[in-house]
């Protein structure tokens, strides 16, 4: 996906560094508002920015085009790192805050407040919507045909980047919104996106690690220029989809888990308080037995849940595993057969 000199820093390092520049600017003017952003999430939109900058850049995307395995830490890249450093840095603030006084009141305000603005993101905002763009995208962006046109095309491969970009900043900024239910998305809804969003990515990673038949051809020169075995290095891939992204979509997991807890730590601070209504007591109980009592529903089904998720993980990956066997061994009984045929009529 990398595109070739003046080109390339056109169509895809010019724009980095042009948002990069917004930001600091609109981080100026926040600052000199008495309003400043806190350095985290500087560092967080920085970060977020470089790692996707240095994964289009040389020596990395001419590797991605030997390699399948570096392509695909591209894309992680591309839909999770850089996605999830920019939700948490989360500068739409800022970056608006950077952009010339006429954009902001002729352009961007307008289009903003259009109707058609607010209900198309509504749809796509939906968290169901968001998931399976989320998750579509990655999987389109995998089959075979496409990932050899966005190596021999470069405003395919620009395409690519951009479409696994937007759709993990759709899908993360969902799950790092600071609002809950019901203004935002629920927590027990976001650990069922990056639950999904597991899956799926277990799902494609077991398969492309234990096959044993090269399905990316693309990448053909990997064994001439990289010594490295077509099949071999498409189970690397597989392995990248599979552990590397399962493991940052379960840290993921985690901040949602402890945002979940601060949220009900405030929310029973709110209840401690004075209330003029005596009712008060029975909905938020004072005594350890009846607090066990009213949060054993919410736990039970949280138990559940976790056990049905990693039950699903185990079962798909067993069959994943089959499957691949099956198709393994009848792919080596035809060349055994072939091998063993010497007839004119074979």
């Amino acid at each position: 996906m990398t595109l070739p000199g003046p080109l390339f820093f056109v169509a895809g390092g010019a724009p980095i560094l042009l948002v990069a520049l917004v930001y600091l600017r609109g981080a100026r003017r926040r600052g000199a508002s008495r309003r400043p952003t806190d350095i985290p999430r500087h560092c967080a939109f920085a970060a977020g920015l470089a790692m996707l900058f240095l994964s289009l850049q040389w020596p990395f995307a001419e590797w991605a085009h030997e390699l399948f395995y570096v392509h695909q830490i591209g894309i992680i890249v591309a839909r999770i790192v850089t996605p999830i450093l920019i939700a948490v840095a989360r500068p739409a603030a800022t970056l608006v805050a950077g952009l010339p006084r006429p954009v902001r009141r002729r352009v961007l305000r307008p289009a903003l407040l259009a109707p058609a603005t607010r209900g198309a993101w509504r749809s796509i905002a939906h968290p169901a919507v968001a998931l399976l763009l989320y998750i579509g995208t990655f999987y389109l962006w995998e089959l075979p045909a496409l990932q050899s046109a966005a190596l021999d095309n470069a405003a395919i491969g620009l395409a690519m980047h951009l479409s696994l970009l937007f759709t993990g900043l759709l899908f993360w900024s969902r799950i790092a919104g600071r609002r809950p239910a019901p203004l935002g998305v629920s927590h027990g809804e976001r650990l069922m996106m990056i639950w999904l969003a597991i899956l799926a990515q277990i799902l494609l990673g077991a398969y492309l690690t234990v096959k044993s038949s090269v399905l990316y051809h693309a990448y053909a020169a990997t064994e001439r220029l990289a010594m490295i075995a077509p099949i071999v290095d498409e189970q690397r891939g597989g392995f990248m989809i599979w552990v590397p992204s399962a493991l940052l979509s379960l840290l993921a997991m985690i901040v949602v888990i402890d945002m979940w807890g601060r949220h009900e730590t405030r929310m029973d601070l709110k209840r401690t308080q004075w209330s003029p209504s005596n009712s008060a007591i029975l909905l938020y109980p004072q005594t350890g037995r009846a607090l066990r009592a009213m949060a054993e529903p919410k736990n039970k089904r949280m138990a559940i849940g976790l056990a049905s998720f990693a039950l699903l993980i185990f079962a798909a990956v067993c069959g994943v595993v089959t499957g691949a066997y099956r198709v393994n061994r009848r792919e080596n009984m035809r060349l055994y057969m072939l091998s063993r045929c010497a007839g004119p009529h074979c």
